[in-house]
């Protein structure tokens, strides 16, 4: 009897264990071990670092400072806020405007026929072209003397003399967010058209018939379908533009003066130039700080309801 009872009793345990989702899925330590080995060391390396004076030239071991890193920092580092405010507006600033022009070639190339195939490709080109071409092929057209801007810009009598486009600190960061705006309005152009056609011809339709056309089409009907893309989408460029580092140190190397340094090109030249690790582990890591901070308000704004 009481054998019987305990038969019956293990399958509805068993039953019991398969319905119950588990804490932690085992498959997963593999991954977790990478993760741990390439990200997970490397980031507690750098905070480690970060609260130590270190210059491996000197031949002298690293001497723990605490938090001095970081009063310095905060306090007596303006080098660091200019680079900080560079790399807001170089971010910021190309994802702004590239996302807004490739929203708006999305939106003129949406109902083309399949005759202009070709055209699309040729608008995806810039996001093809290497980096370093894409540096050196702005840096030769705004040359002060004998770049193509220039001379335009003079032949139609809109500057009287040539402009420092790049040796100035009043045009530099211009320069260089535009270059990055090239680069970037494919990326946008190419996510926003594949959004596009994912709106559902129903809605369209249903627009079409309430008499909704060109403009109010767009902003009442479309944008609402275009709200996940454009968050995930400018989520990867603002990482993206965060650790951009080639394009602008082919263009100026930072300069002049500070005027292009942002963020990675400091940490750059504290870490491999001036070799005060400790001091540049500490810029990385409220570097990592914030954009943390950006991807959590941009993965909380993505949950949360359009409605």
């Amino acid at each position: 009897m009481g054998a019987a009872t305990h038969k019956r009793a293990l399958p509805r345990r068993r039953r019991r264990q398969a319905g119950r989702t588990p804490w932690f899925d085992w498959m997963v330590l593999p991954v977790l071990a990478v993760l741990a080995v390439v990200i997970g060391y490397p980031m507690v390396s750098a905070v480690i670092l970060s609260t130590e004076k270190y210059n491996p030239v000197s031949g002298f071991p690293a001497q723990g400072v605490g938090l001095k890193n970081y009063d310095r920092l905060l306090n007596s580092d303006p080098v660091f806020w200019e680079a900080l405010g560079n790399t807001a507006v170089y971010t910021f600033g190309s994802v702004i405007v590239a996302s807004l022009l490739g929203l708006v070639l999305a939106l003129l190339v949406e109902n083309l026929s399949d005759r202009w195939r070709a055209l699309r490709m040729l608008l995806l080109t810039p996001w093809a072209v290497p980096i370093i071409v894409v540096a050196f092929l702005f840096r030769y057209m705004f040359e002060d003397a004998g770049g193509i801007v220039n001379a335009v810009l003079l032949d139609v009598g809109v500057i009287g003399s040539p402009v420092d486009w790049l040796t100035s600190g009043r045009w530099a960061l211009f320069t260089v967010t535009l270059a990055n705006i090239w680069t970037q309005i494919p990326f946008f152009f190419l996510v926003f058209s594949a959004a596009l056609a994912g709106i559902p011809t129903a809605v369209v339709e249903a627009a079409r018939v309430d008499r909704s056309r060109g403009l109010s089409m767009v902003l009442q009907i479309k944008m609402p379908f275009l709200r996940g893309a454009f968050l995930v989408s400018s989520l990867i460029m603002v990482v993206a533009n965060f650790n951009d580092f080639g394009k602008i140190w082919a263009m100026t190397q930072g300069g002049p003066g500070y005027s292009t340094t942002t963020l990675v090109v400091y940490v750059y030249r504290l870490a491999f130039e001036g070799f005060d690790l400790g001091y540049a582990s500490a810029i990385g890591v409220v570097w990592l700080v914030l954009l943390l901070l950006f991807a959590i308000i941009y993965v909380r704004a993505l949950q949360r309801d359009p409605a």
